[in-house]
């Protein structure tokens, strides 16, 4: 279970603070003096081009990687995670890109998988009902918690693994890529369920590629470019600052490439006519 926070932030308050965070594989710098804040009923996306350090911050936050320098604070005082288990066990829940279900498992097999109630053998019914109670207020369009994940479609596979997450009363989750591969009902349920955990008070993190979906539900949008941040805005922000963000381009450089794209288009136009 996770351990409990006697000072568990307040929606609004800060849950958690990257001072300086940087991190080394040998002579190759992935992160370099990341600075990162989040707050508890926020959603907060992590975008980037390709080895930006995306990947590699939210591994150290799940425990996975640990940092060269810098500092971690979470829900009010600086943390050491050193193992996955620490992460999980302090409230910080990552649900990967691959979700680790086990598709010949029904729903309730795998929203208790490692955590199973059972004081003296597996208590099913216990696991049942809590399952439908959390199901049923996070919205999730699930069919039946005896369902075998392998009849699952790809938004309510994404739903059982967000599920599963919750069920240890996490502090701040973190999704990799929750829309990846999914159509558009399928995301906008997805999307919805993010919403939903937000308005549970926990902290959110995401990490997309897709800049419709980190509008759609991001608060403030964090872009990391070589790993180092470059940039902080608001779903408002154009799409011209972001791309000259993640790519490192210029206004300007955008704008002539836009421009050309533009004259290219007319010329093709005129042409044809």
């Amino acid at each position: 279970m996770t351990a409990t926070l006697e000072n568990a932030p307040a929606k609004g308050e800060t849950v958690l603070r990257l001072r300086g965070v940087s991190k080394n594989f040998g002579a190759v710098s992935a992160l370099t003096d990341i600075e990162l804040e989040v707050k508890a009923g926020e959603v907060v996306a992590l975008v980037g081009d390709n080895g930006a350090g995306k990947s590699t911050l939210v591994k150290v936050l799940a425990g996975v990687h640990q940092p060269s320098a810098g500092t971690i604070e979470f829900c009010g005082r600086q943390v050491t995670l050193d193992s996955p288990a620490k992460a999980l066990d302090l409230g910080i829940a990552t649900v990967f890109q691959d979700l680790a279900l086990c598709e010949n498992l029904d729903v309730v097999a795998n929203l208790f998988l490692g955590h199973e109630l059972s004081p003296w053998a597996l208590d099913e019914v216990a696991m049942e009902v809590r399952a439908w109670t959390l199901l049923r207020e996070l919205a999730a369009r699930i069919p039946s918690v005896r369902e075998p994940i392998a009849s699952l479609s790809g938004g309510q596979r994404q739903t059982v693994a967000i599920a599963r997450s919750l069920l240890l009363d996490p502090r701040l989750i973190m999704l990799d890529e929750p829309t990846a591969a999914l159509g558009v009902a399928q995301t906008a349920e997805v999307l919805n369920l993010i919403e939903r955990v937000r308005d549970r008070g926990l902290g959110v993190i995401i990490i997309s590629h897709n800049m419709e979906d980190v509008r759609a539900v991001a608060d403030r949008i964090v872009v990391l470019r070589l790993g180092k941040n470059n940039g902080v805005f608001t779903p408002d922000s154009s799409n011209q600052e972001l791309v000259s963000a993640i790519t490192g381009a210029t206004d300007n450089s955008v704008s002539r490439r836009a421009e050309r794209k533009s004259g290219h288009a007319q010329e093709s136009h005129g042409g044809a006519a």
